[in-house]
């Protein structure tokens, strides 16, 4: 591209950072995850040790391209530092990348994103220090085309695609908003059977949280739900982290009332069924998170596949396109999807030996384990 600059700088003045970002993400595709209203809440919260640098481009004085990119802990192996690591939108400290970013890009202007895309990528990569581990996770579809992570230095890439999975709401409308028709005869014979034991205890409804104090009220109750159901089955629950309550509290607070975020009650009564929590940009319903009553009733109790049915068709009244259970194949997005798609966590490494003998340590023992896994061989029979 003709007179592009691009630059790998420290942060500016947050105000300066929000009026570029805002002026860019007008101009551009951006999903939720790379919106202001998701980078600013969590450049707000970063703990004062992570230090995100910005990485820019410009045609003239219009700014195309824009991401916050961070140098991470060097990666161990055997116990010693391997190499050093840099991640988008994301820090590769565990307890901080809990958020699980998704829909990840740089914020780029519609109308040149590939051939800027590519030029900040290389640009970055030129100007990594040492034998460094890149990664770029939670990218849309595929990931990247082949080629976008050519620069100065030679590198090779490795990508893990995961299905992701979504309801498209223009079908459900075209339904007559009625999302069951939609999905499997066994699935729809399920949620109508777990529906009608529901009803013994009282009416079926779904409401929206409609203020910021009723929203934090939804989430500290959704947020009880969920740890009570993983600390049953011996895990730790996403709350017990206090960064991941902090930033999603605080995501409340700023997004709720401007429609970024959703907060979604189903109740069967007086009772709370359960709370979904979803973030919505351009039509899409990013489902992110939910705490579910398990114990109401004895038998087919599916809180979960009911409160999404209901929760789709809500999206779809208000005239949004997808509804969007994101990465992973957990068994209720298989049940409901109706749109099968990818996500891509896409990693780049620096040319260098150690890598290469990484990698061949990596198939030798995945070579061993297939051999260990297979079945023996049948005895020849005698003549």
């Amino acid at each position: 591209m003709t007179n592009l600059k691009l630059t790998l700088e420290a942060l500016p003045a947050p105000d300066t950072l929000q009026r570029w970002w805002q002026d860019l993400e007008a101009r551009s595709q951006a999903s939720f995850f790379t919106s202001w209203s998701w980078i600013g809440v969590w450049l707000e919260v970063l703990p004062p040790t992570v230090k995100p640098r910005l990485l820019k481009a410009c045609q003239g004085e219009r700014i195309v391209g824009l991401a916050l990119v961070v140098d991470g802990p060097p990666r161990q192996r055997f116990g010693l530092p391997f190499c050093r690591t840099a991640f988008l939108h994301a820090t590769g400290r565990p307890e901080l990348d809990i958020l699980t970013v998704e829909h990840n890009d740089f914020l780029l202007d519609r109308d040149q994103a590939p051939a800027v895309r590519s030029a900040m990528l290389g640009h970055w990569l030129a100007n990594l220090q040492g034998v460094t581990e890149v990664t770029l996770p939670g990218l849309a579809g595929g990931g990247w085309p082949v080629g976008v992570e050519q620069s100065a230095r030679r590198v090779t890439r490795e990508d893990w695609v995961r299905r992701s999975y979504a309801v498209d709401l223009q079908a459900v409308r075209a339904a007559g908003g009625d999302f069951l028709k939609l999905i499997s005869a066994n699935s729809r014979s399920q949620i109508r059977r777990s529906i009608k034991e529901y009803g013994r205890l009282g009416e079926l409804t779904l409401t929206a949280a409609a203020s910021v104090a009723q929203g934090l009220d939804w989430l500290a109750r959704l947020a009880a739900l969920h740890q009570a159901h993983w600390v049953a089955q011996g895990e730790p629950g996403a709350f017990s982290n206090t960064f991941f309550t902090r930033f999603h509290r605080t995501l409340v607070e700023r997004h709720l009332m401007d429609g970024g975020v959703q907060l979604l009650r189903v109740a069967v009564g007086e009772h709370d069924l359960g709370f979904l929590y979803s973030f919505v940009r351009a039509g899409r319903v990013y489902f992110y998170q939910s705490g579910l009553e398990y114990g109401l009733i004895d038998k087919h109790a599916r809180p979960g596949l009911v409160a999404h049915v209901l929760a789709a068709q809500h999206n779809a009244a208000l005239g949004h396109d997808v509804y969007d259970f994101m990465a992973g194949e957990s068994r209720y997005k298989v049940n409901l999807a109706t749109l099968d798609e990818q996500m891509t966590w896409m990693t780049l490494r620096t040319s260098a030996w150690r890598f290469d003998l990484e990698a061949a340590l990596r198939r030798h023992r995945q070579r061993k384990a297939q051999t260990a896994s297979a079945p023996a061989p049948a005895p020849e029979l005698a003549d």
